[in-house]
C-alpha cells in the first residue's frame, strides 16, 4: 500500500531516511550525518514534509513501512524547453523487500503526482557506486544527462 508521509510521522521518515543515508556512507562524505543531530535533521525533514510541493511515499506492508519515496516539484523559467521539473530526492527500500516490487510502486505513484502536478521531466541524482541503484533507474527509463561532481574542500582547508 502506498501512503503519503505526514509530519507526525517523522520518526518513521528518519528511521528510513537513517537507512538510506547509512547505505551510502562509504559511497562518499556527502552522505555521512551526526546522529547526535537527529533533532536539527528530524527539523530539516519536517520542514520538507510540509512543503505543498514535496511529497514522502511510503511503501507500507502489513503496517511495517518497507520503503520512501521522496518526490520534489520545481517550475522553472518559461525561457527553458523543460520549465516543469520532477525531481526525485531519496528512495530507500529495506534491505529484506528489495525486488519485491515496492521500489516500481513508489516510482509510479511519485510519477502519476509529478505528472498531475504538470511536471515534464523528472531528474534524480544516484550515486556513482549504486549499482543496483543505477540498474533500477535504467530499467524505469532513466539515462544519463549530466556528470554531477563534488570536491570535498575539507583536506584543502584542516576542517573537518
Amino acid at each position: 500500500m502506498i501512503l503519503e508521509a505526514q509530519p507526525e510521522d517523522i520518526d518513521e521518515v528518519y528511521t528510513l531516511w537513517c537507512e538510506l543515508m547509512d547505505y551510502h556512507r562509504s559511497h562518499h562524505p556527502v552522505f555521512q550525518y551526526n546522529p547526535a543531530s537527529a533533532t536539527i535533521l528530524k527539523a530539516e525533514l519536517v520542514s520538507r514534509l510540509k512543503d505543498k510541493d514535496s511529497r514522502f511515499f511510503i511503501y507500507q506492508r502489513e503496517q511495517e513501512w518497507v520503503g520512501m519515496l521522496v518526490a520534489n516539484f520545481r517550475r522553472t523559467s518559461e525561457a527553458y524547453a523543460l520549465k516543469a521539473r520532477g525531481y526525485i530526492a531519496e528512495t530507500v527500500i529495506r534491505e529484506q523487500h528489495r525486488n519485491s516490487g515496492a521500489g516500481k510502486a513508489l516510482f509510479d505513484a511519485a510519477c502519476k503526482w509529478l505528472l498531475d502536478k504538470g511536471a515534464d521531466h523528472i531528474e534524480l541524482q544516484v550515486s556513482v557506486k549504486n549499482k543496483n541503484g543505477i540498474k533500477f533507474w535504467e530499467s524505469r527509463g532513466f539515462r544519463p544527462s549530466t556528470q554531477h561532481m563534488i570536491l570535498d574542500l575539507r583536506p584543502l582547508t584542516g576542517k573537518d
